[in-house]
């Protein structure tokens, strides 16, 4: 995720992550050793799939860098026959590296379809290439769930014809429960795997075992050596958990926004008092946590799994009892696509078990199904309760209220709330 445009209220994998790694945290080896030479700033442009490394198989590159890809002359399909070829729009770096090898390889070996690969940067650019270019230009895209919402509010997606993938009844309830666009009558997106906004915590300063309560994170023997993700959404959001809040609704007591907003906001006015800071990068965030000066707070798993590999053990990564804010990344049928049936069959073979269960730790990051093993159960961010625990934001509940919660996030910083 890019956290640049976390600013304009852009999509959660455009907030959190890695460059040149997944999105969401963990950085690919091509950009740890790129950086050993240079500043360690350098790595904090940390948020989204870079493009580094990405396989241009045909077209060119836009003016933003991000590798680009027409359909050319590829064979098309029709009805319920395989394309000999599928576009394949993905984020770029470590990402793609897992995608190439757990997924699209085996695919093409199974199937005899050419994927032909371009990658992206971010979800902003992903998108604006997407919507600039002819209908079909592209089959199957990977937006994150924000992402997805705006790909559909912008119609530049197609339908999952869900009985073409009869995979689908591996994904977790969870994910088939939630829909994009809250309204919509059918499906858009098909989630690969998942991640949180989680509690990390120093165990030589925290006692007890986990899961925690995001309670933990308003106990003032914590002042001073508390961080917290400096974005308003992920304040509201994570505030209303802990407030025992539906965060998609936010009523008080009272049963209305403006009491659960206001209770939310008191919350965070309280919670703000033992701040030592709030990050905005990934970076940042290791930095405080592996220098000691903060011991309690929230993350991204990727980056303390990262920390972890460091040598940083003492550093630990849950999901709290009230949940945690949910993402992921997802597959979609871009509009137009000829290839639909053949991107359908894409989708259905990615959610094999087997499939699953290489690709999942290759990417760092739990499946969106039910696949598991005994890597997949050591990521981070595994839930152990099957995804009751992950939290997904409703992106036009955000989209309608982020404003109001921008300014008087604010407000909270500067102490004039």
């Amino acid at each position: 995720m890019d956290i640049r445009d976390v600013a304009s209220g852009n999509s959660d994998a455009d907030q959190n992550g890695a460059t040149g790694g997944n999105q969401w945290g963990r950085p690919s080896r091509r950009t740890v050793l790129a950086a050993s030479g240079a500043a360690i700033a350098g790595l904090a442009g940390c948020l989204g799939g870079s493009s580094e490394g990405s396989t241009e198989t045909s077209g060119g590159e836009d003016s933003s860098g991000d590798s680009t890809e027409t359909s050319g002359g590829a064979t098309t399909s029709s009805g319920d026959e395989l394309a000999d070829t599928l576009n394949f729009y993905s984020w770029g770096g470590s990402t793609q590296e897992a995608l190439t090898e757990h997924l699209i390889e085996p695919f093409e070996e199974e199937y005899g379809v050419t994927v032909e690969q371009s990658s992206f940067s971010s979800q902003d650019k992903m998108l604006a290439n997407v919507r600039s270019s002819p209908e079909g230009s592209y089959d199957v895209i990977m937006p994150s769930l924000s992402g997805s919402y705006n790909a559909v509010k912008q119609d530049l997606v197609e339908p999952l014809r869900l009985d073409n993938i009869e995979t689908w009844s591996n994904v977790l309830p969870s994910f088939q429960d939630f829909n994009v666009v809250a309204s919509a009558d059918e499906r858009y997106v098909a989630p690969l795997y998942y991640g949180t906004i989680g509690m990390v915590y120093n165990a030589d300063e925290v006692s007890g075992s986990p899961p925690f309560s995001w309670d933990l994170t308003w106990d003032d023997q914590y002042a001073g050596s508390l961080t917290l993700e400096g974005f308003a959404f992920v304040r509201v959001f994570t505030t209303a958990l802990r407030l025992g809040m539906d965060p998609n609704v936010m009523e008080g007591d009272a049963g209305s926004y403006e009491e659960g907003i206001k209770q939310v906001y008191d919350a965070m006015a309280e919670q703000h008092e033992y701040v030592t800071k709030y990050w905005t990068s990934g970076q940042e965030q290791t930095t405080l946590y592996s220098n000691g000066t903060a011991v309690l707070g929230d993350g991204w798993s990727g980056r303390i799994l990262s920390l972890q590999e460091d040598g940083y053990d003492n550093l630990n990564y849950t999901i709290p009892e009230e949940g945690a804010y949910g993402w992921s990344d997802t597959f979609a049928i871009a509009k137009g696509s000829e290839r639909r049936y053949t991107a359908e069959k894409f989708l259905e073979f990615a959610y094999r078990p087997e499939v699953q269960e290489a690709l999942s730790p290759a990417l760092g990051y739990p499946p969106a199904t039910d696949a598991t093993s005994s890597d997949i159960e050591a990521l981070p961010d595994f839930d152990p309760t099957g995804g009751d625990r992950l939290v997904f934001q409703d992106q036009q509940f955000k989209e309608t209220h982020q404003e109001d919660w921008n300014s008087t996030f604010e407000q909270i910083k500067l102490g004039q709330y």
